[in-house]
């Protein structure tokens, strides 16, 4: 009797174990859940975060290939107007400043900047700040939204009606490149815990650069980028993607429109979340591969604008460097970097 009953201990305890074994399996295989937060743009709706089901990497959609557009194709002495997908590409002369500011004043419109002042670059908020006040989106709100290591170093510039300044803190990198693919975490988590509340649309611009002419609600959209005036006249070949497959913001050599510049890209509040949200999850995947993509965070920018085409796209004159006569396809120059010493500010 005594052996009946071990036995009938013995053989409850090893179902019960293969049936615990069975089950911890199948969570495994079917619900693979970390606890990363994950912000949504509406955290009043969906109270907050939710968990993040860890999923792998998805590759790149493949694209349909089609003969890159050239700004320059068959206009020496002007500018393409429109991309093959039907986005206005715009320039000097293909919009009237005065109808649109009619039309867009009234809307009562709230545009949101975000500018990086970290380390050394906390220099140049002061030219940043008072050149925006004279030429960026002259009559409509604005709210500047600084991110700095060293709230004390940001200067007070006297501001005009409707327009706010907000300092945000944020933790010091000792690398710049660190900072750089930091950018795209820090504005999707100001947004979804903020900025959603406060602007209808952002741009996202990078602070050692100054306003020369006007810039107006002809920015304005969906999803807007700007192309890199340093390779407006190369083709797609030449573009510096990254060409490593391990990464994944790689480009292959039959893939890519234009090449967009970092220092500016913007549009509607929850579009640019989404934007920085899926650009900050593949540099995520690329870190846990022990992988830094060749120009960081533009990098990824340029790969995700293939398969999420922008809404509108801005000629260099919207981001111009300083270093480089104007060409004169180009009319004028509305926001263009200073002249600096890059490798003192990186130091």
């Amino acid at each position: 009797m005594p052996r009946q009953r071990l036995a009938l201990a013995l053989g409850l305890c090893l179902l019960t174990g293969s049936s615990l074994w069975a089950l911890w399996v199948y969570v495994k295989t079917w619900l693979p859940v970390s606890y990363v937060p994950y912000y949504l743009p509406c955290p009043e709706i969906f109270n907050l975060k939710l968990p993040y089901k860890g999923e792998e990497p998805r590759q790149p959609a493949t694209q349909p290939l089609y003969p890159q557009p050239k700004l320059l194709e068959q206009r020496p002495t002007g500018l393409l107007t429109l991309t093959p997908w039907l986005a206005p590409v715009v320039s000097e002369g293909t919009f009237d400043p005065e109808l649109l500011q009619h039309i867009y004043q009234p809307l009562n419109l709230t545009i949101g900047v975000t500018v990086f002042a970290v380390g050394k670059y906390t220099r140049f908020v002061q030219h940043f700040l008072r050149s925006a006040e004279e030429f960026f989106m002259r009559g409509l709100r604005v709210h500047y939204y600084i991110f700095t290591h060293d709230p004390a170093a940001i200067p007070r510039v006297p501001l005009g009606h409707g327009r706010l300044l907000s300092i945000i803190p944020i933790q010091a990198h000792s690398h710049w490149e660190e900072i750089s693919m930091r950018r795209m975490e820090t504005i999707s988590r100001h947004i979804a815990k903020r900025a959603h509340q406060e602007v209808d649309y952002l741009f996202c611009l990078d602070v050692d650069m100054v306003f020369r002419n006007p810039w107006g609600p002809e920015t304005l959209g969906d999803l807007v980028a700007a192309i890199h005036p340093g390779y407006f006249t190369a083709s797609r070949q030449q573009f510096p993607y990254e060409r490593r497959r391990v990464s994944t913001a790689f480009v292959a050599d039959s893939e890519g429109d234009f090449y967009y510049g970092g220092a500016v890209f913007g549009g509607r509040v929850a579009s640019v979340y989404e934007f920085t949200r899926g650009c900050h999850m593949a540099i995520l995947a690329d870190k846990a591969n022990g992988i830094m993509a060749t120009w960081q965070e533009e990098s990824h920018l340029n790969r995700r604008f293939i398969s999420h085409k922008p809404s509108k796209v801005l000629s260099p004159e919207y981001i111009w460097d300083d270093r480089k006569p104007q060409p004169p396809n180009l009319k004028l120059i509305r926001f263009s970097t200073v002249n600096k010493d890059t490798s003192w500010l990186r130091s």
